[in-house]
């Protein structure tokens, strides 16, 4: 693996990693707001409420599954990219000896 694609892959995986916690962020906070319409409409007898602990641990639940693949995903694309630009475009840059 040469240097370059050693950055690639470094920078790819950063990637990855920002759309995790960008993901990640997003759907805690989701969460966070679903539980709070919930406590607000049982406060104002339009609904049962719901415990605190269980609707967070479920929505944290969803957000490491959602973000894992979304981070996957983006890592996955980068990968294909390193190896497309490793079978077809280093050959046609350097000419046979």
């Amino acid at each position: 693996m040469t240097r370059i694609e050693k950055r690639l892959l470094v920078l790819w995986f950063a990637l990855a990693f920002v759309v995790w916690n960008g993901v990640y962020d997003m759907r805690m906070h989701d969460t966070v707001r679903g539980y709070l319409l919930e406590t607000t409409r049982a406060e104002a007898g339009l609904g049962r409420g719901v415990e605190m602990r269980t609707f967070l641990a479920r929505g944290r639940v969803d957000a490491i599954a959602f973000s894992s693949a979304w981070a996957c995903g983006v890592f996955l694309a980068g990968l294909a990219t390193m190896y497309t630009y490793r079978r077809y475009l280093i050959p046609r840059s350097h000419p046979p000896a």
